[in-house]
C-alpha cells in the first residue's frame, strides 16, 4: 500500500471548491452507516475537517475492515454541498492508501474537532470507536452497485438525505434550513461540471451553459392536477448538449425569465438516463430540474459565442437504422441534385409554406433526399443552384423520418452550410472528384425500405427520386397489406390520360379564399359551413377521377383543383359552364385532355370503405414530360444493367 502524507490545508481548498488533479489525501474519523450502504465520516486534512459521505460502492471495503477509522485515503472524484451552514463532501472514487497507525483510535485532533462541532450526545462518545458497520447494516436495504450501473439509483447519492436521517434533530443537525429559491441573480462561480460529466448518482451539480432552445410553456395531467412543463436544451463550451425539463411553478417562472442564447449557471438538478425516442437533443443523460435548482446569469455572457452543438455527422448508409428516433441527426454529403423551389398549405391557417428538395450523396454510394423548409428553402438554398457535384452541403439537426422509406427534413434549429471547413468535407468532395462518379450511381437509402411497403421512391415532400423506372404496373401492385398503417408510398410514373369518365361529379362551389366547401342556398345566396358565413361569389374547384395507362396497364387516379387543372387545360369555372350551356362543347373538352403524357407523382394510401380496407391512388404533383430530360435518365438507367 503506498505511502501517503495529509497536507493541512486541504479541507479550506475543498471548501473553496479548488480543484486537486490527483485527488486529496485525508484521515477517516467517525465512521457510521448511513442509508442505503453509504457511509458517514468525518475527513481531516490534520488541521481540519469536513463531514463526508462514501458512496454505496465503499460498503465492501468498510466491511472487510480496510476503510476504518483512523486510515487515510486518497479521494480522487467527489463534489461537495452546503447543507445548511456545514459543508459535506462526497466521494465517488478513493483508494485506501495507509492503515490506520497505533492508538489512533484513540482521542485525536480530528476526534477532537468532530467533538466541538457534534451534539452533546456525540461529544461523549466522539473518542470511542463506531460500532461495527455489519450492526447498522442489519436493516438497511442495499442499492444496486454505481459499477455499470446504466439507471439512477432508487435514493439519490446526495448529503442532505443522508444526513437529514438523524433520529433526534437538533439545532445542529445537518439540515438546518430550507433550499434558497431559485433566481436569476449574477453567479461569479468560477469552477462547473461539464455537460459530459454528469450522471444521475449526484444531485449537487452546477453547469454553466448556453440556453440553446426554450420550448413553449405546456401542461400535461398528473393525477388529476394540471402540471406545468418546459422543457430546455442546453450545449456547454464543450459543444455537449442536454436537454432539461422545469416543472410546475418554477416552469412558469422560468419560461418568461430564461431567454435564447444567454448564459445560465444552473446548480442541484437530478440526472436521469434520456429516453431517446423522444429527447430532441444527443445525449445519454437528461435533467430534470426541481424546486431546489438554483438558476443564475452568467457574469461572462461572452463565452455564448463559444457555446455551440458539436457537429457528429452520421454517415447516409447509417441513417435508415436511425429511423424511428425523435433525435436529430447531423448529415454531409455531394450534392447531387437541386429541386425546385415549391410550397404546401399549412393546414391550421391555409398558408404557404415554401420547400425545396436537395438530394446528397456519401462515399458508401448511398443517396438521400433533404428537404429544406421556410426561409431556408428560399433564400438560403439560393446558394446551392448550380453546385451539383461541386461542393459538400453540411446541414445539422434535421428530423429524420421513415417517410419514403427514409428520408430528412429541416427543423427551426437546422443549421445549413455550403463546403464547411474541415478535413471532412474535403476529403469527401476530393473522392468525388477523383472516383469520377455521377449522381445516377447513388442509390437512394430509403429505396430498400420503400420498396417493402409497395415500391415508393425517393426523398421527402413527396417528390420522389427516379433511381428505379416505375409504371403503372408498380402503381396497382400497391395493396392494403403492402402499407404500413396510414403511411402512404409515392411513385413517380409517365402515363397518358386514357378516359375522363362524364358521369362522375367533377367539381364542387368552394370558397376561393381557401378551398373549402359552400352550400347553395338559392337566391344567389352562398353559405360556408366550415367558415360559418356567406360567400358573396364561389368558384369551382375539382375533385376529378381519371383513368391513367401506359405500356404495362392501368390505374384510377384521383385529381384535385391544381393537377386537374393542368390536365383539363382548364379551370373548373370553365368547364362548369361548357357542361350548363350544352352542346358539344363539354364532351370535346373531354376529349381533348384524353392520351396527353405526363409525368405523375402518384400517392397511395389505404383507407376504410364499409369496412374494407382498400387502397387509393391520388396524383400528388402532374408535370408536363421534359423528353430531353427522360431520355436521358432512361439512357442512365439502361447503362446501370451493364455496370
Amino acid at each position: 500500500m503506498a505511502t501517503a502524507t495529509l497536507s493541512a490545508g486541504d479541507v479550506s481548498r475543498i471548501k473553496s471548491k479548488e480543484e486537486f488533479s490527483n485527488g486529496v489525501v485525508l484521515k477517516v474519523s467517525d465512521l457510521q452507516e448511513a442509508v442505503g450502504r453509504k457511509h458517514k465520516c468525518f475527513l481531516s486534512d490534520g488541521q481540519a475537517s469536513i463531514k463526508g459521505v462514501l458512496a454505496s460502492q465503499f460498503a465492501d471495503l468498510v466491511e472487510s475492515g480496510e476503510l476504518c477509522n483512523g486510515c487515510l485515503v486518497r479521494i480522487i472524484a467527489f463534489v461537495t454541498n452546503t447543507v445548511g451552514s456545514d459543508d459535506v463532501l462526497l466521494a465517488t472514487d478513493l483508494t485506501v492508501v495507509a492503515p490506520p497507525s497505533a492508538g489512533s483510535q484513540d482521542m485525536d485532533t480530528d476526534t477532537a474537532l468532530t467533538a466541538h462541532n457534534a451534539t452533546p450526545e456525540a461529544a461523549k462518545t466522539a473518542g470511542k470507536p463506531s460500532a461495527p458497520a455489519s450492526a447498522a447494516k442489519e436493516n438497511s436495504t442495499p442499492l444496486p452497485e454505481h459499477k455499470g450501473a446504466k439507471t439512477p439509483l432508487p435514493q439519490s447519492m446526495t448529503p442532505t438525505q443522508t444526513y437529514g436521517l438523524t433520529p433526534t434533530p437538533t439545532p445542529s443537525t445537518f439540515l438546518k434550513t430550507a433550499p434558497t429559491p431559485p433566481s436569476l441573480s449574477v453567479s461569479e462561480r468560477k469552477n462547473y461540471h461539464k455537460i459530459a460529466q454528469i450522471h444521475p448518482y449526484n444531485s449537487d451539480w452546477c453547469i454553466r451553459a448556453k440556453l440553446d432552445r426554450k420550448g413553449v410553456l405546456r401542461s400535461m395531467t398528473i393525477k388529476g392536477a394540471d402540471v406545468k412543463i418546459l422543457s430546455v436544451d442546453l450545449v456547454d463550451e464543450t459543444g455537449a448538449q442536454v436537454q432539461g425539463t422545469f416543472w410546475r411553478a418554477a416552469a412558469e417562472r422560468y419560461s418568461e425569465q430564461l431567454q435564447e442564447g444567454r448564459v445560465y449557471v444552473f446548480n442541484r438538478f437530478k440526472v436521469k438516463p434520456a429516453d431517446k425516442k423522444y429527447s430532441s437533443v444527443k445525449a445519454d443523460y437528461q435533467i430534470d430540474f426541481t424546486d431546489s435548482t438554483e438558476v443564475s446569469e452568467a457574469a461572462d455572457q461572452g463565452a455564448a459565442s463559444a457555446m455551440t452543438a458539436a457537429v457528429d455527422l452520421t454517415p447516409i448508409d447509417v441513417l435508415p437504422r436511425r429511423v424511428g428516433s425523435r433525435a436529430p441527426v447531423d448529415v454531409a454529403g455531394v450534392i447531387l441534385a437541386v429541386g425546385p423551389l415549391a410550397s404546401v398549405k399549412r393546414k391550421a391557417d391555409n398558408s404557404e409554406l415554401p420547400r425545396r428538395d436537395v438530394t446528397i450523396g456519401d462515399s458508401s454510394l448511398k443517396s438521400i433526399t433533404l428537404t429544406l423548409w421556410g426561409d431556408m428553402a428560399t433564400t438560403t438554398s439560393a446558394q446551392l443552384e448550380g453546385q451539383e457535384g461541386k461542393a459538400v452541403l453540411q446541414v445539422t439537426h434535421c428530423r429524420l423520418s421513415d417517410y419514403n422509406g427514409c428520408s430528412l427534413s429541416t427543423l427551426s434549429k437546422s443549421v445549413m452550410t455550403v463546403n464547411p471547413e474541415g478535413p471532412a468535407a474535403a476529403a469527401m468532395m476530393a473522392w468525388y472528384t477523383s472516383a469520377g462518379v455521377s449522381p445516377d450511381r447513388f442509390t437512394a437509402v430509403g429505396q430498400d425500405m420503400a420498396a417493402g411497403r409497395g415500391g415508393s421512391q425517393g426523398g421527402a415532400g413527396g417528390v420522389p427520386a427516379r433511381e428505379r423506372f416505375l409504371t403503372l404496373q408498380d402503381v396497382a401492385g400497391v395493396t392494403p397489406d403492402s402499407l404500413e398503417g396510414d403511411k402512404a408510398v409515392f411513385q413517380n410514373v409517365t402515363a397518358c390520360v386514357a378516359m375522363v369518365q362524364s358521369e362522375q361529379t367533377m367539381y364542387y362551389l368552394a370558397n376561393p379564399e381557401n378551398g373549402r366547401k359552400v352550400v347553395d342556398q338559392g337566391g344567389g345566396r352562398f353559405w360556408s359551413e366550415a367558415d360559418g358565413r356567406a360567400i358573396e361569389k364561389p368558384e369551382h374547384r375539382y375533385v376529378l377521377g381519371v383513368k391513367l395507362a401506359d405500356h404495362t396497364g392501368e390505374a384510377v387516379v384521383q385529381l384535385f383543383n391544381k393537377e386537374a387543372e393542368a390536365v383539363m387545360g382548364m379551370k373548373a369555372d370553365e368547364l362548369a359552364a361548357l357542361k350548363e350551356a350544352g352542346g358539344e362543347g363539354f364532351a370535346a373538352a373531354l376529349r381533348t385532355a384524353q392520351w396527353k403524357p405526363w409525368q405523375v407523382v402518384v400517392m397511395s394510401k389505404a383507407r376504410e370503405y364499409n369496412g374494407e380496407r382498400r387502397v387509393r391512388h391520388t396524383a400528388h404533383r402532374v408535370d408536363p414530360v421534359d423528353w430531353a430530360a427522360e431520355g436521358m435518365r432512361l439512357v442512365s438507367l439502361i447503362a446501370k444493367y451493364g455496370a
